[in-house]
């Protein structure tokens, strides 16, 4: 097997600390604890975008090292969503807990949506597709916090369905910055080709 890239793998390892530190920041002291982690990030991706911009490429090196380990981060949550959909769907746990899960999960992708959106350093030729990119986040939280308050009644007709659009501008992201990244000689993370291609959002139903 192919050795991962070492964008690949700084993004995987960052991916891990937005994982613990959203981790840290739910727990007792939860929406203080995560504004500062929120705002912690913000300095972190300003300075290392210092560090890689001044060109073209730099500047699209800077997003990329910004937004790909939060791409991780949400892929990994949101794979946590179908366990516990499972769950209530075969009775294992009640509404209760299935709603208390979900909403925790649901915050957690409101504190990334947060931080996706304050992303505010872009290549001139990226932003459009970048703007619409960010707002299929929104989309996916407000389907994500539907759905938690749908739980306990199992009142799945009403949640919104954006799925299809989500998809698209993922799509015409992903597909913007290979074009961007060809001609300025920018190497992208391997994992960038799933984006768009899996589950955008979880089915209650199990379908």
């Amino acid at each position: 097997m192919e050795a991962p890239t070492r964008p690949a793998e700084a993004a995987e390892a960052a991916a891990t600390d937005i994982e613990e530190a959203s981790r840290r920041a739910l727990a007792p002291c939860g929406w203080a604890l995560a504004l500062l982690a929120a705002a912690a990030f913000g300095v972190a991706a300003c300075g290392s975008s210092t560090d890689r911009s001044g060109s073209p490429a730099g500047d699209l090196r800077a997003y990329v090292d910004r937004v790909e380990p939060l791409r991780l981060a949400v892929n990994r949550l949101l794979d946590r969503a179908d366990p516990i959909l499972e769950a209530y769907r075969e009775h294992r746990i009640g509404p209760g807990t299935a709603r208390r899960r979900f909403g925790r999960l649901e915050r957690t992708f409101a504190a990334y949506a947060a931080r996706v959106a304050a992303i505010h350093a872009i290549p001139d030729d990226l932003r459009g597709a970048a703007d619409s990119y960010a707002h299929t986040y929104v989309l996916e939280d407000s389907y994500l916090s539907a759905l938690t308050a749908a739980l306990p009644d199992r009142a799945f007709d009403e949640l919104p369905h954006t799925a299809d659009r989500q998809r698209a501008a993922i799509i015409a992201w992903r597909i913007r910055l290979e074009v961007l990244a060809r001609r300025l000689g920018v190497r992208l993370p391997a994992d960038l080709q799933r984006a768009g291609r899996g589950e955008i959002a979880p089915s209650p139903l199990g379908d």
